[in-house]
């Protein structure tokens, strides 16, 4: 069995990361575009969706 590493985000981490993609996406697409887009525009909203919960967990890691 691998020992744990340390620079691996924990679970916390991991579900604000997960909290930040899921409000950042549904919100940007149902309460601003109100649910209607054309299929490139969500794709680069999933994208900087993602980006934004990288930098999320990029801050975390520097915390600890």
């Amino acid at each position: 069995m691998e020992p744990l590493r340390k620079d691996k985000p924990g679970p916390g981490l991991f579900l604000l990361m997960t909290a930040v993609y899921f409000a950042s996406y549904f919100g940007l697409k149902y309460g601003v575009y109100g649910g209607d887009m054309p299929v490139l525009l969500n794709i680069l909203l999933i994208a900087a969706c993602l980006g934004l919960a990288l930098l999320v967990r990029q801050r975390g890691r520097k915390a600890n």
